[in-house]
């Protein structure tokens, strides 16, 4: 099973879905095009009920309150909820998915993985929101009602998901069809870098008139970070293709690692045998970003 999904937003998308779908059904029935078009998600309408009660009661500025709901309930979740379901089924039930996403490319990459993260905070919160929010006699605040712990648990889950389907070449394609001209160029940089950062690239690019679409090489299968042993350290590799040394950042941030380039982040998270180690060495060859590491003193335990 895999996903096939046209973004860039182009006026020729609807054209490249066709050709897609087309490409496939000669070989696999079971691919089929898909309407993102969705009634009010559950995961949103619960939340978002529990927060207009929150957000009356705190009686915030205006511009707090629309970063808060930014960040919470961005504009596109319903599209993007409705996406990860879509894969998810597509995946049980074995067949291929082709999509005509209507999302700005660079949210569709960038907003899942931030969103996920978001409701996965605010569940330890939610789930002891007496003693840590409104303890009885002091806070003000109202008590979120049960379906609001378990929206944000699916949203995490269902937002992670979609978040490493994007990821994994062997999950999902990705086909470009943007504008002609400074937007489709942008798109293409934007999407380019954030894919990088995934450690993956487009699938292809559909130009405008149609003809001579670029296909880009297929990625290895063994395309995920990859941890090995060198005597006392441990070497851990993240595919970066595309990306020089030079614009690279790398931050260490407790069991993570966060990357950037050209002002966009991802987030990686640590294999469980390096979150007790240190970062000695970084550089980048061939696309490839190399760790070196050795274990921190200060945490390992001792023989």
């Amino acid at each position: 099973m895999r996903a096939h999904l046209v973004v860039g937003g182009g006026d020729h998308s609807s054209a490249v879905t066709a050709e897609v779908v087309a490409a496939l059904r000669n070989r696999q029935p079971g691919a089929r095009p898909s309407n993102l078009e969705t009634p009010v998600d559950p995961v949103v309408l619960a939340i978002d009920t529990h927060l207009d009660r929150v957000l009356a009661a705190l009686d915030l500025p205006a511009p707090v309150v629309a970063d808060l709901i930014a960040t919470i309930l961005p504009r596109d979740l319903p599209q993007l909820l409705r996406l990860a379901r879509e894969i998810a089924q597509a995946q049980t039930a074995g067949h291929d998915l082709v999509v005509d996403v209507d999302i700005e490319v660079a949210r569709l990459l960038d907003v899942p993985q931030r969103v996920a993260r978001a409701f996965a905070a605010f569940v330890p919160v939610v789930g002891r929101w007496e003693v840590l929010v409104a303890p009885e006699g002091i806070g003000a605040l109202p008590m979120p009602d049960p379906p609001v712990l378990a929206a944000l648990r699916e949203g995490a889950e269902m937002l992670d998901g979609l978040d490493r389907a994007l990821a994994d070449p062997m999950v999902t394609s990705l086909h470009l069809a943007a504008p002609d001209g400074p937007v489709g160029a942008a798109r293409r940089a934007d999407a380019e870098v954030l894919l990088a950062l995934m450690g993956r690239t487009l699938t292809a690019v559909h130009p405008v008139s149609g003809a001579g679409v670029e296909y880009l090489p297929a990625p290895s299968a063994d395309s995920g970070p990859r941890v090995q042993r060198d005597d006392d350290r441990w070497v851990l590799q993240i595919d970066v293709p595309g990306v020089r040394a030079a614009d690279l950042e790398l931050v260490r941030h407790d069991d993570e690692i966060v990357l950037g380039c050209a002002g966009r982040t991802r987030r990686v998270l640590l294999p469980s045998v390096l979150r007790r180690c240190e970062i000695e060495r970084a550089g980048v060859a061939g696309g490839v970003l190399t760790l070196s590491m050795a274990p921190d003193p200060a945490v390992w335990p001792r023989g």
